[in-house]
C-alpha cells in the first residue's frame, strides 16, 4: 500500500506529468496571413504530437473556422466528399503529414474565403487533437507585378529582354506573355526555378532592335485564370554606327584579288552619329588608325603574297561598334621551294618537285621522249600530283636498269603569271646509279636562257641554207699547212671520262617563250675530207633542235 507521504507525491507530480505529455500535442502556425485575389494562400503548418501514440493510419482536416465543425470543413485528407463545396479540388496539403507537415494551399482565392482556419490530426481510437489558436486569412487585391530586366539596346544588335515573376504559389502556373512592336518576331523562351517556397517564372525574349523602335512601348503580362496584371516600358535603341562599307576602285566589295607589285588601295567608309573611329586591323594587329572620321584608307604602294588574308575595318563611337572584314587575295607566279630535290636507293631514284602560286600552277615534268602530268606511268618513269590550296607537289620515280645511261630531267610549273622550272640530271652506271641534282634554278637566269634559246632558234631557221653553202666551200678548201681536227668522236670519249671521274656538272636550261625548253645534238656532217684554213680549228656539226613540252597547235 502506498503510504501517505508516497500519495503526496503523486499529487505533486501529476500536473507536471499531464502538462509534460499534453505539451507534446503543438502546432507551429501563423496568426495571420494575408493572400491576393486570384492568386493562392498558403498557411505554414509544423505540428508534434506525443511519442506514445498508436500510429497506423493519420486524417488531417483543416476546418475554415476555429472549431472542428464537420459544417466548416475545407480540406479532408481521407475523404474529399467531405469538403464543402466552394473549397471542392481547391485545397491540398503542401507536404507529408508523416513528416509533420500539415501546410494548406487554397488555390485562386476569392473574397469569400476569408476567415479562420485551425488543423486537426485525427490517429486510431482516441488519438485525437485540434491544434489552436486558429490562423486568420485576409484577402487583398491582386497586386503582384511581373519586372522587366532591358538590356541595353543598340540597333542591329539581338539582345535578350528578360521579364520575372515571384509567387509561393505552386497549384495554378501563371502565364507571360509579351506585347511587342508589330514587327518584332516573337522569339520567346521560358522557365520555372524553386528557391524554397518561391517559385520564379521567367520569360525571355529576343529581339533585334531597330531605329524605328525606339520610343515604342514593350509588354510583359501575367495572367492567372481571374485575374491579371503587366509592367510596360518604353524602349530607348541607341545608335550604332551602320552602313559600313568597303570600296576598291570606287565599288563596293568582299573580296579582292591583286597581282603581285601592283599598288593596291581599300576605303573603309561608314555612318555614324557622332562620328566613329575607324581602325583596320589584320590577324589581330592594328594596322591604320584614326580618331572620329568618316572614311580610312589601308594603302599597299606593292602589295606582295605575304599581305594576302583578312582585313577587317572596326567602326566605333560610344553606342557600340561594327565591323566588316574584306578578303585580300594576292596573285603571284609560281615559286620552287627549297624542299624540292632527289634521293635514291640501289633500285629507285626519287625527285620532288615543290612550288607555290596563285591560283596554284600547272606542273609537268618532262622526259627525254614524254611530258607528263599528274598520275602517270612511262616506261621505268612514274608520277603523282598533288594540291594543297596554293601548292602544288610532283613526284618523279625513275627505276634503275643496266647499263649506262645519261637522263636529263625537269619540272615546270606555269600559271597564266609565269613558268618556274627545277632540273635533274641523272646518271647510271653499272646498273648501280649516281644522282646528280641539279641546282635550283632563279627566274632570271631562266628568262635569259629562254630568250637567248629562242634567238638563236630564229637565227639558226633564217641561215639554214646559208650555213649548208659555208660547210660545202670548207671542205673544197685546200689545207695549205697544218691544222688541229677536234672530231664529234673526240668529245663524246671526252665527255665519257668525266662522267667516270663523276664529275658533278651544273647544267642551265633555257625556254623559249612560246617552245619551250630546247635541246641540241651534235654529229659529224657528210663529206668531211675537205681542206680548212690554215690556223683554224672546226668541229663539223649539225644543230638539230626539239622543243620540250610545246604547246599544242606550235610548228616544231
Amino acid at each position: 500500500m502506498l503510504d501517505l507521504r508516497t500519495i503526496r507525491k503523486v499529487y505533486v507530480l501529476l500536473p507536471l506529468f499531464q502538462a509534460a505529455v499534453s505539451s507534446e500535442w503543438s502546432a507551429d502556425t501563423p496568426s495571420h496571413v494575408t493572400a491576393q485575389r486570384g492568386l493562392c494562400a498558403r498557411i505554414p503548418c509544423r505540428y508534434r504530437y506525443p511519442s506514445s501514440v498508436v500510429k497506423t493510419s493519420w486524417t488531417g482536416i483543416w476546418y475554415n473556422s476555429d472549431k472542428a465543425n464537420s459544417k466548416h470543413i475545407a480540406f479532408h485528407s481521407s475523404d474529399h466528399s467531405q469538403e464543402i463545396q466552394k473549397f471542392h479540388s481547391r485545397t491540398r496539403l503542401s507536404g507529408d503529414l508523416k513528416d509533420g507537415d500539415c501546410s494548406l494551399v487554397i488555390d485562386n482565392i476569392t473574397q469569400e474565403d476569408e476567415g479562420l482556419y485551425c488543423f486537426r490530426i485525427e490517429f486510431d481510437g482516441w488519438n485525437k487533437y485540434s491544434y489552436l489558436p486558429a490562423t486568420r486569412l485576409s484577402v487583398d487585391d491582386f497586386t503582384d507585378k511581373p519586372m522587366i530586366f532591358a538590356a541595353e539596346l543598340v540597333e542591329g544588335k539581338s539582345v535578350n529582354i528578360t521579364c520575372i515573376f515571384n509567387t509561393t504559389c505552386d497549384g495554378t502556373s501563371p502565364t507571360l506573355t509579351w506585347v511587342t512592336p508589330t514587327d518584332v518576331p516573337p522569339s520567346v523562351s521560358s522557365s520555372v526555378i524553386r528557391w524554397n517556397d518561391t517559385l520564379t517564372y521567367t520569360s525571355v525574349l529576343t529581339m533585334t532592335p531597330a531605329l524605328k523602335h525606339h520610343g515604342q512601348s514593350l509588354t510583359c503580362r501575367v495572367r492567372y485564370p481571374s485575374v491579371s496584371s503587366e509592367q510596360t516600358i518604353t524602349l530607348t535603341v541607341q545608335y550604332a554606327p551602320q552602313n559600313i562599307s568597303i570600296t576598291s576602285n570606287n565599288v563596293n566589295i568582299s573580296w579582292v584579288s591583286m597581282k603581285e607589285g601592283i599598288p593596291t588601295s581599300i576605303l573603309c567608309s561608314v555612318q555614324s552619329f557622332p562620328e566613329s573611329n575607324l581602325t583596320w586591323r589584320h590577324l589581330n594587329v592594328t594596322l591604320t588608325t584614326t580618331s572620329s572620321s568618316k572614311e580610312l584608307w589601308l594603302e599597299f604602294p606593292q602589295v606582295t603574297p605575304q599581305q594576302a588574308g583578312v582585313y577587317e575595318c572596326v567602326a566605333e563611337n560610344e553606342h557600340g561598334t561594327v565591323e566588316r572584314a574584306i578578303t585580300l587575295s594576292v596573285e603571284y607566279e609560281p615559286e620552287i621551294s627549297p624542299d624540292s630535290g632527289c634521293t635514291r636507293t640501289l633500285k629507285v631514284i626519287s625527285c620532288v618537285c615543290l612550288a607555290k602560286s596563285n591560283p596554284p600552277g600547272q606542273l609537268t615534268w618532262h622526259l627525254p621522249l614524254a611530258n607528263l602530268r599528274g598520275n602517270q606511268t612511262h616506261g621505268r618513269f612514274q608520277t603523282w600530283q598533288v594540291e594543297d590550296g596554293q601548292q602544288v607537289t610532283g613526284s618523279l620515280t625513275l627505276g634503275v636498269g643496266v647499263g649506262e645511261e645519261d637522263v636529263t630531267a625537269f619540272c615546270t610549273v606555269r600559271n597564266q603569271h609565269g613558268e618556274v622550272m627545277f632540273m635533274v640530271s641523272l646518271w647510271m652506271k653499272g646498273g648501280v646509279s649516281a644522282l646528280w641534282i641539279a641546282v635550283l634554278l632563279t627566274s632570271s637566269v631562266i628568262l635569259n636562257m629562254l630568250l637567248a634559246a629562242f634567238f638563236i632558234y630564229n637565227y639558226i631557221q633564217k641561215q639554214d641554207a646559208r650555213t649548208k653553202e659555208r660547210a660545202l666551200e670548207i671542205l673544197d678548201t685546200t689545207v695549205n699547212s697544218s691544222a688541229h681536227l677536234t672530231t664529234p668522236q673526240d668529245l663524246e670519249r671526252q665527255r665519257r671520262r668525266q662522267m667516270s671521274q663523276e664529275v658533278t656538272t651544273v647544267m642551265s636550261v633555257g625556254e623559249a617563250e612560246e617552245c619551250g625548253p630546247v635541246y641540241a645534238s651534235l654529229r659529224e656532217l657528210p663529206g668531211g675530207r675537205g681542206p680548212v684554213r690554215r690556223g683554224e680549228t672546226v668541229i663539223y656539226a649539225a644543230l638539230h633542235f626539239q622543243s620540250v613540252g610545246q604547246p599544242e597547235g606550235t610548228q616544231r
